[in-house]
């Protein structure tokens, strides 16, 4: 089993008495962790972690089955778009303005930019399959919707650790 972390940080609450959590938003649900809990869960975004009761939460996720992952989920970019450079035009980057965190491949750009607007990572990597075809694009990385989820999960933990990119659920009642 290989779990990724599921939802997207808000930091922490304080209550305003002295307690204070750190909250997750997964789909419309605020979660409230403790201390112990988050560092669990921000654990998970760079290194392998089993939790039963944030597995239960909905706030790490199974990916040995990407096409049931992706169907259950979407991939949200957290960060900017930074573009490829002159002296690497082959690396496209995401992070904070004139600083890049991470660097990606093109295809792999293009579906952390995009892959929102879809309702889930599956539909995102078909749609994207079908735009390289139409692009023009032969090799299989690019135009196979399991081929390009495999590439994406393979390389998006590297977004996850930079904090660039999240995973969430799937938005409900979109085809």
């Amino acid at each position: 089993m290989v779990l990724v972390p599921v939802g997207h940080d808000l930091g922490v609450f304080h209550d305003g008495v002295g307690g204070r959590v750190h909250q997750v938003r997964a789909g419309a649900v605020v979660h409230d962790l403790d201390a112990d809990r988050y560092a669990t869960w921000l654990a998970a975004h760079s290194s392998p972690v089993v939790d039963e009761d944030l597995v239960a939460l909905g706030l790490l996720a199974d990916i040995d089955d990407r096409v049931t992952f992706a169907s259950g989920h979407r991939l949200l970019p957290l960060a900017l778009g930074l573009g490829n450079t002159p002296d690497e035009p082959w690396v496209f980057s995401a992070g904070l303005l004139y600083q890049p965190l991470v660097g990606m491949t093109g295809p792999l750009y293009d579906l952390w930019q995009w892959a929102h607007l879809s309702p889930d990572l599956w539909s995102a990597c078909r749609e994207a399959a079908a735009v390289a075809v139409q692009a023009g694009a032969t090799d299989a990385e690019q135009t196979d919707p399991a081929e390009v989820l495999a590439g994406a999960l393979a390389t998006v933990p590297h977004l996850l650790a930079a904090r660039v990119a999240c995973f969430d659920v799937r938005i409900e009642g979109l085809p």
